[in-house]
């Protein structure tokens, strides 16, 4: 197999964030949905006799929203790793777009690949988005997650 070398071929930075929007919104919205139908699995009421290990009521209150964005995180990889390693190799935003998700030699990634991809983001992120920013720079169109998983965002 032959590593991909058309270099018009990769995704630009923008459709790459316009369907990162998209799928930001659907992310969004099904947790929605799963909080709404399921509840909460914390006590949103608050007690304001509780007193937290610092002697502060917010321990409390922030412990709920490290579980939210732990919950939204999860949700995060989960899809975005089982859309871009399935037929499609790509998430709904990304279809939309008209771009997919390859490995060196231009074939569907696998699961595994898919969850590295998506675990690394997280580096990509807590770098100061630093991660994101190397797609613009790059001549392959990569960010350091697709580097660190091997992997390009291409065309369809």
């Amino acid at each position: 197999m032959q590593v991909i070398s058309v270099s018009n071929n990769y995704a630009s930075g923008l459709r790459r964030l316009a369907a990162f929007i998209i799928d930001g919104m659907l992310v969004s919205f099904i947790l929605g949905i799963i909080i709404s139908v399921f509840g909460w699995p914390f006590d949103w009421s608050y007690d304001w006799r509780f007193n937290g290990t610092d002697g502060s009521p917010w321990w409390h209150i922030h412990h709920l929203h490290l579980a939210s964005n732990s919950l939204q995180e999860l949700i995060f990889i989960v899809y975005y790793s089982i859309m871009e390693s399935s037929k499609y190799q790509a998430t709904l935003g990304k279809i939309v777009m008209g771009i997919k998700v390859v490995d060196q030699y231009g074939q569907r990634i696998s699961l595994p690949k898919a969850i590295l991809r998506n675990l690394s983001k997280i580096l990509s992120a807590l770098l100061l988005g630093i991660g994101y920013i190397m797609i613009i720079f790059d001549e392959r169109k990569q960010g350091l997650h697709d580097k660190i998983a091997d992997t390009f965002v291409v065309k369809q």
